[in-house]
C-alpha cells in the first residue's frame, strides 16, 4: 500500500523535490528533509512562453505539479495596476492578490493543496489557522466535496469564525493560543483519510505562490527591477525567489530583480494589529532560510511600523480604490520609505498586495475609533472597556501593562486597572496571578456572551 502511495506521489512532480544539503530526493511535499532537517525545494523549471490571455494560475501548469483532478475557483491571473494618485508613488505596479476568490494569495495554495488531498484519496482536510489560510482552504474543500475541519484557539476573532461557517467548515476551538491548537491537531494527524496541510512545512505552498512572480515576469520581464513582498513567515518571499529562478530558466528574465522583504518593526507596541506579519517560533526556521537566499541574491529586508501600515492601507483605499489588509499595505509603506532614500524607482517596482481589507475590519474600526474618540454612540469609558474585552478575547494582551501598551498608552495606567477591576467585579473577566506582581486576565463565559452582544449592537448602529 505504501509503495502505491509513493508511486502516485512520484507521478505528479515535474521535477522531484531535493534536499539542499544531503541531496535526498523526496516524493512527498515536505519542505524539510526528514534525514538532515534542511530545506527541500524543486529545482528551476523550463516552461514555454505564451501570449494568450490567462484565466487562472493553472494556465502555468507546466510549472506546477500535475494532478489528475485540479480543484480551482479561477485563482491567480490577478490584475496588475499602476498607482495613480499617491504622491511620489505614481507608476508603482500593484499585483492585486486581494482579487482572488476568497480575497487572499493563499487561494493559490489551497487550489494546489486540495488537489493533492484528492490525489491522496483524503476525505477530510484539517487546518490550524486563525487567518485567511483556513478560510481559503474551507472554500476549496467545499468545491472539492471534501470535509473541512478548522482547529482554532477559543479566542479567535468572530468575523473569521463566521466566514469559516459560511463555507461549511466544522470548527473545533481548543486552547488559548495558536500553538495550543496546533498541539491538539497533532493528535488527530494519524487518523485515516485526514490531510493536514501546514503552509510553512508543505512544499506545495511555495510551488503555488511562485506563480505570482511568473505572472508578472510573463508580462514585464526585465523591466521589473524591484519586488516588494510582505514577509510574514517568509513563505511568500521564498516563493518569489523560486519564481525568479523558473523565469530565468525559461528565458523570460535575464537579470534577477532585487527582492525586498517587508516585515513588522520589532518591539512595536501596536504589533498585535498586524497578525499576518507576526512570527512564531515554528516559523523562524523558514525565515532563516529565506534570509540566507536574500543575502546571497542581494535582496533587502526592511521593517515598517504597524501604525504606518494602517495609515497607508487607508490612504490606498481613499486615493486608489484598493481596500487591503494592513499587512498588505506594508509594501506601500516600504515603497514610500525607499523612494525617499532614492533606492527605488516606482515605475520599475512591483508591490504584492496579499489580502483583502475585509479580513481586517476590526483593525480599521479600531483606527477610526481613535479618531472619533466616541464610538458608535458609546461613551469613551464604555469604548475602552469594549477594547479591553476585545484584546483579552483575541489573546493579544492579558495583563494591565500589556493592555495599556496595546491601547497606545492613550489612557493612564490607573484608568486601565480601574476598568479591569470593574469588569472583574461584573463577572466578565477572571484573574489569576501571572507573576508575583501581575495578574493574567481571561474572559468568562459571561464575558464572551457580553462581548458578542456588544459586537452585534455595534453592527446595528
Amino acid at each position: 500500500m505504501a509503495n502505491k502511495k509513493n508511486s502516485r506521489d512520484l507521478k505528479f512532480w515535474i521535477k522531484k523535490p531535493k534536499c539542499s544539503s544531503c541531496n535526498r530526493v523526496l516524493t512527498s511535499p515536505n519542505m524539510w528533509c526528514p534525514d538532515c532537517g534542511e530545506y527541500v525545494s524543486v529545482g528551476p523549471i523550463n516552461g514555454h512562453y505564451s501570449d494568450n490571455p490567462m484565466n487562472s494560475m493553472w494556465d502555468l501548469s507546466e510549472f506546477l505539479p500535475n494532478f489528475s483532478k485540479k480543484i480551482s475557483l479561477s485563482e491567480g491571473a490577478t490584475p496588475i495596476l499602476n498607482v495613480k494618485n499617491i504622491k511620489n508613488l505614481q507608476g508603482l505596479l500593484l499585483k492585486l492578490e486581494n482579487r482572488n476568490p476568497t480575497g487572499t494569495f493563499r487561494d493559490r495554495c489551497s487550489s494546489l493543496i486540495v488537489s493533492h488531498a484528492l490525489s491522496k484519496q483524503a476525505s477530510t482536510v484539517h487546518s490550524v489557522s486563525t487567518g485567511s489560510y483556513g478560510i481559503s482552504l474551507a472554500a476549496y474543500c467545499a468545491t472539492a466535496g471534501l470535509k473541512s475541519i478548522n482547529i482554532l484557539p477559543q479566542n479567535t476573532e468572530l468575523s473569521k469564525i463566521e466566514q469559516l461557517k459560511i463555507f461549511g467548515s466544522e470548527l473545533i476551538q481548543h486552547g488559548e493560543s495558536l500553538n495550543e491548537a496546533r498541539e491538539y491537531a497533532k493528535a488527530m494527524n494519524q487518523e485515516q483519510g485526514i490531510y493536514i496541510p501546514k503552509p510553512k512545512e508543505n512544499l506545495l505552498t511555495i510551488e503555488a505562490q511562485k506563480t505570482i512572480a511568473l505572472e508578472f515576469f510573463r508580462i514585464y520581464g526585465d523591466n521589473i527591477k524591484n519586488i516588494l513582498v510582505p514577509q510574514g513567515s517568509g513563505s511568500l518571499t521564498m516563493s518569489i525567489i523560486h519564481g525568479i529562478q523558473d523565469a530565468i530558466c525559461s528565458d523570460w528574465l535575464k537579470i534577477p530583480p532585487r527582492v525586498i522583504s517587508v516585515s513588522l518593526k520589532k518591539d512595536s507596541e501596536m504589533s498585535y494589529l498586524i497578525e499576518s506579519l507576526e512570527i512564531d517560533e515554528q516559523e523562524k526556521k523558514l525565515l532563516s532560510e529565506v534570509n540566507k537566499k536574500l543575502k546571497k541574491n542581494n535582496g533587502l529586508n526592511i521593517e515598517i511600523d504597524p501604525n504606518q501600515m494602517i495609515n497607508d492601507a487607508m490612504e490606498l483605499a481613499k486615493k486608489e480604490g484598493h481596500f487591503i489588509e494592513p499587512a498588505s499595505a506594508s509594501v506601500i509603506s516600504a515603497a514610500k520609505s525607499l523612494y525617499e532614500k532614492k533606492e527605488i524607482d516606482p515605475k520599475n517596482t512591483i508591490a504584492i498586495l496579499t489580502g483583502s481589507g475585509l479580513n481586517a475590519l476590526n483593525v480599521f474600526a479600531s483606527k477610526i475609533r481613535k479618531i472619533k474618540k466616541v464610538v458608535w454612540g458609546l461613551a469613551p469609558a464604555s469604548t475602552c472597556k469594549f477594547e479591553i474585552l476585545n484584546l483579552i478575547a483575541e489573546n493579544k494582551a492579558d495583563n494591565g501593562s500589556e493592555i495599556w501598551k496595546a491601547l497606545g498608552k492613550k489612557h493612564t495606567r490607573q484608568s486601565i486597572y480601574q476598568h479591569l477591576s470593574q469588569l472583574e467585579e461584573n463577572g466578565l473577566i477572571s484573574a489569576k496571578m501571572k507573576t508575583k506582581k501581575a495578574k493574567k486576565y481571561t474572559l468568562t463565559r459571561k464575558g464572551f456572551e457580553a462581548l458578542d452582544k456588544m459586537r452585534e449592537l455595534i453592527d446595528l448602529i
